[in-house]
């Protein structure tokens, strides 16, 4: 009799499911901790739609390599309910893939439908994801394209130093500076339609989402960037003031 309920319980203990432990949240630890991107494929069944997107996922990354770390999250898991919740994809449709640059930026999210080369192109330079993450956290962010070859760079830097010292903007204020020269860069500077190939130091100023407001050569002034800024949202639009979502960056208003 001992046997027989040693065995059985022998089979129960076997038999029983594996805890999976928690994949999502710990990737994005040690992806920041390798400065690396990461792709993160969330999927609730194993049906056909989820093997199609499943497969080209792994083919985008074996063409990345180590570029990135790539992870798959059941999100119907209890245990990745925090990085569901984090990314608030509770309702989104399944599978859905989250591109993430090193610093926590989100570079691309995709539905079922999406192709190789649009999990490639999320990969996105150091500029860009600094770029991205600033105005994720609705912040102004000031673009400085400037180095040793350029000139006018303390004239360029300047009205910006200027514009985050006023307590209304600075915490609301990211500046980011990124070398024309670096071939990192070329892409996403092609993107903002910026000249590489220019003399002079490069300003840009772009708010939440993504909405360029100014770009300047040479010198820049806080007076034109804060009437740019007040001209590309109306003056003090909307009941809550001027800004990108209704207040100036930083809750405080004229």
């Amino acid at each position: 009799m001992r046997l027989i309920k040693f065995i059985l319980f022998g089979l129960l203990v076997f038999s029983a499911p594996r805890l999976v432990a928690e994949q999502g949240m710990p990737a994005i630890e040690r992806a920041a901790k390798e400065n690396k991107h990461l792709f993160i494929f969330f999927y609730k069944d194993q049906n056909e739609r989820t093997m199609h997107s499943q497969k080209v996922f792994d083919q985008a990354m074996q063409k990345i390599g180590n570029e990135a770390i790539a992870v798959k999250v059941m999100a119907n898991d209890p245990s990745e309910r925090p990085i569901v919740e984090k990314f608030d994809l509770n309702r989104s449709p399944m599978p859905f893939v989250l591109a993430l640059a090193p610093n926590g930026a989100i570079t691309g999210g995709f539905s079922s439908s999406f192709t190789e080369q649009q999990l490639i192109d999320s990969l996105v330079s150091p500029g860009m994801a600094k770029c991205l993450r600033a105005l994720q956290d609705k912040k102004l962010v000031f673009l400085c394209m400037q180095n040793e070859r350029t000139v006018g760079n303390e004239a360029a830097l300047k009205g910006v130093k200027d514009f985050k010292a006023d307590a209304r903007f600075g915490n609301a204020t990211e500046i980011i500076m990124i070398n024309p020269s670096d071939v990192q860069e070329q892409r996403f500077l092609n993107q903002l339609a910026i000249d590489t190939h220019s003399t002079e130091a490069t300003t840009v100023l772009i708010a939440p989402p993504a909405e360029t407001i100014g770009q300047y050569k040479g010198a820049t002034s806080k007076d034109r960037m804060m009437s740019d800024l007040q001209n590309a949202f109306s003056g003090c639009c909307g009941p809550g003031g001027c800004g990108p979502s209704g207040c100036c960056p930083g809750g405080k208003c004229k």
